[in-house]
Parts: C-alpha cells; structure tokens; sequence
C-alpha cells in the first residue's frame, strides 16, 4: 500500500480530492468565469473578504445582501447562478432563505455557510435545497473547489 506525502486533502460535503504540495506553494485560479454570484451575509467584512476570494478565483460579477429581505430582493432582480448564504441571518434564517430562493429559481445553486458547524442545521439547509456547505471563514482553496463543481 503506498501513502502519499506532502498532501493537503480537502474535504468539502459533497467533494473530496488531494492536492499535491510537494510541487510549490498551492495557486489555484480559475480563468475568468461570467458568472453571476450572490453572498448573503449580516458581516460587511466577511462580504468583503468573499468579494476578494471570488475575484482571485475568477468570479468578479458578485452582488450582496446583509439580511433575508435584501437577499430576496436582490436575487430577484439580480439572478445569481451561485449564491452563498450564511445559515444564521438576522430575522429569518438561511434555510428560509435558501427556500425563497429556490421558489424564485428552482435551478439557482445555493452554497450554504455557517462558522458553527452543526449536524442538523446542516442536514436541514441541504434538505431544503442547498447544495454544499462551506465552513466560515474560509480559504482560497476550499472556495475555489465549490466553485469548479458548481459553476459548469
């Protein structure tokens, strides 16, 4: 049985791969990608580092919202193909959210995100219609990796 060295394993919910970094540092980089993205977030600054993230990775086309009314309304109008949704907004919640969203665009692709990781919330935002889950705050690396799958 051979094991590998000097490799980063990544593990998303839905997506599991190594990368190897015996080579050199990791730069991952999606080419530039129309694509339009939603992040919903009550933290400006998380937003912000979000926007930074998408834009290393390709994806500069990028709207947001801080709470589930502006949520809604923004993705009525701005109809994100991706959209990453915090679990716990002010009000009502992400799985909420998620739901409204899908009743819009039954085929919008919802990221869910959450600094807390717990089971059943998980479980219930992915029943409700999310399709991952991404663990805040999160790196270059993982967001490039839900990005690849979800964005063909």
């Amino acid at each position: 049985m051979r094991q590998e060295t000097n490799c980063l394993p990544i593990s998303l919910l839905n997506f599991k791969t190594t990368i190897n970094t015996s080579i050199a540092p990791i730069h991952i980089r999606i080419e530039a990608i129309a694509l339009k993205v939603m992040i919903v977030d009550d933290s400006e600054a998380f937003r912000k580092v979000m926007q930074e993230l998408l834009m290393r990775v390709g994806f500069s086309d990028v709207v947001e919202a801080n709470d589930f009314d502006e949520a809604v309304e923004v993705f009525s109008k701005a109809k994100p193909k991706i959209s990453f949704v915090d679990m716990i907004l002010p009000g009502k919640s992400g799985v909420d959210l998620t739901k409204a969203m899908l009743k819009v665009d039954p085929s919008a692709i919802v990221i869910a995100m959450s600094s807390i990781v717990n089971k059943k919330l998980i479980r219930e935002i992915l029943e409700s219609g999310a399709k991952d889950f991404l663990l805040k705050p999160t790196n270059e690396i993982a967001l490039s990796s839900v990005m690849a799958m979800w964005s063909d």
